[in-house]
Order: structure tokens, then C-alpha cells, then sequence
């Protein structure tokens, strides 16, 4: 019985509590049932190890020459069953106080698991509106706050209606803050997590940090004066999160303007990586540009100012939204040439709208990128979830959206489960690299994609005081800040957890003081049968002190086989039987799943108070006085 019920509960999905065909909750009498069958099955067994060790304790007396040993080893073989009941109380006292124990240790280190899983970092922030350049940094720069890493996620649609959840991490800076347990993954987090990132920086002007002001000289000369052009500077963090930093329209008119664009607060240490002008495609007749960029300077918050050296490397290429209407090749912006670095020239042509296409608008944009080399192909970790879902194995490509472009991603690892990214019931969860993704977005389309959370590793002991100066931002709502440690508490104040240990507790307990009460009571009635036996043996000759030692070894030989099955059969149920009632206030397997835990100080500390009223009894009772004469009276003898 004890053998199906548990293979009924191993087969159980959703834990103690499942959803009835009415929409209610029931309870499922297998997490009662199974546990206790089987530690009950488990005890009755214990009868069948009692004569075999009985046969082997009166072979090893009888082979010695010592009348202790010989005396105990033959009362325990004449009525192996007589210390049956005191085994059997200790054994099950022995196993009910493991599995207390282990069910306390294993919830608790559970709940400090899901805590790690579900926040992911000691802290961890939702984005609040869109997202400025200098947003890592303010978050970054927050006292306590060792280390910040800037996140993107997304969803990928799979087969079978299920979705992936797409995590990009700058794994460079969240490596040393994500909360992984080591049994996730085969390989250490650090190593697993920075073997996705590039290598090298990103090309282009090196902006100092604290930059309050940026300006920008620079011309656009163009056979029809009568127009402007929108001039966008993209700026990379030290983070690799490129933005978009409008800096002004730029008149077509051959002379040399100032831009300044609106940084929002201080910024770097940052890089720019790139230039872009916007401007209407003219009708009917293309014109030729010619744009130069002659300086680049930085003014810091104390004053100082401070001019930037341009690389001397760009790229350019042109792309126009309303042309492709037109079969005709002309209408079509030539291909921009970089014609000097110093100062940055680039001269092109527009191409043109024909006049037969007036309802179409179309805009050209000129994308500058500093040179750099060609982008490294995207990397992810893959759970075994998503793999299963989606069919697919390590070594593989899978295409990944991200701003509206889709990526190619190769998979060089699988764990078990990624933090933030429960997967038990859909399809899996992909880690990619945050700078990676950028940088061939960059490449390929002149975008990108910037941070919707932050993850935040702090100081030891220092996750309250960060959370709480986030939450005095005005610009951050309490529950978008997400701390591990309030999560944590969250959890073990839930009565759904807390329920069972306490039960589990109080029946060992329970357990254990009728364990010493029955030993007790058998020890003493055996030996009160057995005084005649004694009062022979003391008329012989026998002194009382090997009497005594008889007693403590009879008695010791059944209290130490009760702790040593009574130890064994409770870090088996242990192991078996937590796992599957170990469950969330949702009562369902927590993610990730239980380790199961059996503190060894702890399970040391039971074991001698289990055995401390036994062998105080057994103390008692060999060394109390007796009357032989009295006790032969009391049975007939003369």
C-alpha cells in the first residue's frame, strides 16, 4: 500500500491541493497518505532485521570467552521479539524526527531558492517610462549598489501556442549579481554568463563621464538651399546600450552650426558611435550633399571644456522609405562616399520622388557608424524546457526578434531553469547577451534596443537600504522595485508552508516521548521477569557488575539498532517523500524544484535525545540492588 501510494503521488502533478471539476479546491489525500504509509511500512520492516541480528549477536558471543557477552547474546537470541514494541517506537520517533527535520531545513532553503529564482538579483528594477541615456548610471551610482546590469525581455512565439521567454542581460556587469543555484548549470555562473558577451569596446569618440553638454559644429551644403536636415547623435553607454540623442536641425545653407543636444543630465563615461541626418527626398529632380562634421566638444559640470577627437574610420550607407514605388533606378539616393576624416566629410546624392507619385512622402536618412569589426554572432544559454519546445538542440540557430528586426541566435549551452523565467508550464526561456544584441543591431539597422529593468547587485546586508532609496525616486512606483530578500520573507510567512512543519514537529515530538515512556516500561517489566534468572546467577557466583553490563548491552544492542534503522529509513523517506509535498502556496512543484536537506548537527542532536531516556533507563535498571533470596522465594525456589 505504502508502494502505490507513493508511485501515485510521484505521479502527481499539481501537488496538494487540485482544482475539482467544479472550479474548487480539494484536497488530495495522497500527501497524507503516501508519507505516512510509508514511514509506518518502513517501521513494521524493522521487525524483520530483529531475529537475524539476534542469530549473529549469539554467534559472536559464543565465540569469545566473556560471560557478558555470551549471557546478552543468548537472551537476545531466545526471545528476539521481546524488545520488538521499544525498537519499533524508536525507530519511528528516530524517522518522524528526520523527516521534521529535513522537511524544515528543505522548505526553508526552498523558500530562499524561489526568493533567488523569482528576483533574480539582490534587487532588481522595472523600467518607468522610456528609458534616458544616463539611467544605468543614476542606478549604478546609488550607494551600496556594487554593480548594475541593464535588461531587455522579449517573447518567441514557438509551436503548439507556446511562448519563450527572451531574456537579454548584460552578462558582463550580471555576472557576479545573478542569484543562480549551482545545480542549474553545469559549468560555474560567472563563466557561463561573460562567455556571451563581445570582446573589445565600441568604436568611436570617447565622451568623458560626468559630460553635462554636448556641441556639435558642423554643415550640409546642397545644390537647393531651401531645405534642413534632422541631426541625431547615437551615443553608447559604457553598458553597450546605444541611444538616440536628437541634437537639432541643421540648415543646408554651406555654413558651420553649433547643435546642441539635450542630454537630459549629465552623462557618460559614453561613446559616440554614430551620426544620422533625416530629411525629406525632394520631387521631381535629385540634388547632391555635401555634410562635414569640423568639431566635437564636451563641456564637463565643473566648466571644463573639453574637445573630442573623431576616429578616422566611418561607414555610410543610405536608406530612403518611399523610392521603392518607383521601378526606375535614378530616383533611387546614390551611395554615400566618406571623402575625408579630418574633418569628417561625406557627400551623396538624394535621389528624387517623381512627379507621377505626389501622394508618396518620402524621407532619407544618411547613417554615419564609426568603423569597428564586423559583429559577433549572438550566443545564448537555453533552458531544457525551450529546447524540448522548440526542437531544437545545442549548436543550433533559432530567429529572434528584437526592436522589430529579427536576429540570428546560436545556442551553445542548456541549463536547467533561468532566474526570472519560470518555464515549467510553457516553452523554455533563452539568456542572450544585451552589448551582443546591440551591436548587430547597430551594424545591420542603425538601431537598437534600450533597457525595460535593471538588475542591481549590492553589499552584503545592504538590499533593504537600496531598495528604499529607488523607491524615494520620483520617478520609480514602490512595487517596481524588486528586492530578494522581501520576497524571501514574503514566502516563509505563508501558512501553507509553515503548516506542515509545524504538524511534522509536534508528531515527532509526540513520537519521541512515547518512544521513552514504552522503553521504559518494557525495559523494566523484561528485567522484573528476568529477576529470578539474575538471583541464579548471583548464587552462583556472578558478580553484580557483570550483571549490569549484561543489561546495558541487551538494552544498548536494541537502542543502537533502533537509532542506526530508525536514521537510515528517515533519510530515505527523506529523500523520497519531500520533493513531492514541499509545494507553493499555489500548490504547485516549486521552480526551481526542492533540494532536499538533512542538517547533520541537527539529525546528531535528535539522535541523542531520542537515545538520552533509553539509556538513563537502562543506567537504572543495571545498576538497582536486588535480593536474590527474596526473589528464588517470591518464585518457589528454596
Amino acid at each position: 500500500m505504502a508502494g502505490v501510494a507513493y508511485w501515485q503521488l510521484d505521479r502527481h502533478t499539481s501537488g496538494a491541493v487540485s482544482g475539482t471539476t467544479a472550479g474548487t479546491l480539494g484536497i488530495d489525500p495522497l500527501l497524507v497518505s503516501a508519507p505516512a504509509l510509508a514511514l509506518l511500512a518502513g517501521t513494521v520492516l524493522t521487525l524483520r532485521l530483529l531475529p537475524p541480528v539476534a542469530r549473529l549477536a549469539e554467534r559472536r558471543a559464543a565465540g569469545g570467552r566473556g560471560l557478558t557477552a555470551a549471557l546478552a547474546g543468548w537472551q537476545l537470541s531466545r526471545r528476539p521479539m521481546r524488545g520488538a514494541g521499544p525498537v519499533l517506537l524508536l525507530v519511528l520517533a528516530v524517522a518522524l524526527g528526520m523527516l521534521a527535520i529535513g522537511q524544515g531545513a528543505s522548505w526553508n532553503r526552498s523558500q530562499d531558492d524561489q526568493a533567488d529564482f523569482r528576483a533574480g538579483a539582490p534587487v532588481r528594477v522595472l523600467a518607468a517610462g522610456e528609458a534616458g541615456p544616463g539611467r544605468t548610471e543614476e542606478y549604478a551610482a546609488v550607494p551600496h549598489v556594487a554593480e548594475a546590469a541593464p535588461a531587455v525581455r522579449t517573447e518567441l512565439p514557438l509551436s503548439g501556442n507556446r511562448t519563450a521567454t527572451v531574456l537579454a542581460l548584460d552578462t558582463a556587469h550580471a555576472a557576479d549579481a545573478v542569484l543562480m543555484r549551482p545545480d542549474l548549470t553545469a559549468q560555474p555562473v560567472r563563466p557561463l554568463l561573460t562567455g556571451l558577451g563581445p570582446e573589445g569596446s565600441a568604436a568611436g569618440a570617447r565622451i568623458p563621464a560626468h559630460t553635462a553638454r554636448l556641441q556639435l559644429t558642423a554643415g550640409l551644403r546642397a545644390s537647393a538651399p531651401a531645405m534642413t536636415a534632422d541631426v541625431t547623435l547615437v551615443v553608447e553607454d559604457r553598458y553597450g546600450t546605444p541611444y538616440r540623442i536628437p541634437a537639432g536641425e541643421l540648415p543646408a545653407d554651406g555654413r558651420r552650426h553649433t547643435l546642441t543636444p539635450d542630454l537630459g543630465g549629465p552623462l557618460g563615461p559614453a561613446t559616440l558611435t554614430g551620426l544620422h541626418l533625416t530629411m525629406g527626398q525632394p520631387f521631381g529632380r535629385a540634388q547632391q550633399h555635401r555634410f562635414s562634421v569640423d568639431a566635437l566638444t564636451a563641456t564637463a559640470t565643473d566648466g571644463t571644456v573639453r574637445r573630442l577627437p573623431l576616429p578616422t574610420g566611418w561607414k555610410a550607407v543610405s536608406e530612403s522609405d518611399g523610392t521603392a514605388a518607383s521601378p526606375n533606378a535614378d530616383t533611387r539616393p546614390t551611395r554615400p562616399r566618406v571623402s575625408s576624416s579630418e574633418p569628417l566629410t561625406v557627400t551623396y546624392g538624394t535621389g528624387y520622388v517623381p512627379h507621377e507619385y505626389t501622394w508618396v512622402i518620402s524621407s532619407l536618412t544618411i547613417r554615419l557608424q564609426a568603423g569597428r569589426p564586423a559583429p559577433p554572432q549572438i550566443t545564448a544559454v537555453a533552458t531544457d524546457r525551450f529546447l524540448e519546445s522548440a526542437g531544437a538542440r545545442a549548436g543550433e540557430r533559432v530567429d529572434v526578434a528584437f526592436g522589430g528586426h529579427t536576429l540570428p541566435v546560436r545556442i551553445v549551452r542548456a541549463v536547467r531553469a533561468l532566474p526570472t523565467t519560470p518555464d515549467d508550464h510553457d516553452g523554455g526561456a533563452l539568456l542572450v547577451d544585451l552589448r551582443s544584441v546591440n551591436r548587430v543591431l547597430q551594424a545591420r539597422y542603425g538601431t537598437g534596443v534600450t533597457p525595460t529593468e535593471w538588475w542591481l547587485g549590492t553589499a552584503p546586508g545592504e538590499a533593504a537600504e537600496v531598495a528604499a532609496a529607488l523607491r524615494a525616486r520620483p520617478d520609480l512606483e514602490p512595487e517596481q522595485v524588486i528586492v530578494r530578500d522581501e520576497i524571501a520573507e514574503e514566502l516563509r510567512d505563508d501558512p501553507f508552508g509553515a503548516g506542515p512543519e509545524a504538524a511534522f514537529a509536534a508528531a515527532a515530538g509526540v513520537a519521541a516521548a512515547l518512544a521513552a515512556v514504552g522503553f521504559a516500561v518494557s525495559a523494566a517489566g523484561s528485567l522484573r521477569e528476568r529477576d529470578a534468572e539474575f538471583a541464579v546467577l548471583r548464587a552462583l557466583g556472578t558478580p553484580r557488575r557483570r550483571l549490569a553490563r549484561m543489561v546495558a548491552v541487551e538494552q544498548g544492542v536494541l537502542v543502537g539498532l533502533a537509532l542506526l534503522v530508525g536514521a537510515a529509513l528517515g533519510a530515505v523517506l527523506t529523500r523520497a517523500v519531500i520533493p513531492l509535498i514541499v509545494l507553493t502556496a499555489q500548490a504547485t512543484r516549486p521552480v526551481p524544484q526542492v533540494l532536499v536537506e538533512l542538517p547533520v548537527p541537527r539529525v546528531a542532536v535528535l539522535l541523542a535525545a531520542v537515545a538520552l531516556v533509553p539509556l538513563l533507563v537502562t543506567a537504572a535498571l543495571a545498576l538497582r540492588r536486588t535480593d536474590p533470596a527474596r526473589a528464588l522465594r517470591e518464585t518457589g525456589g528454596e
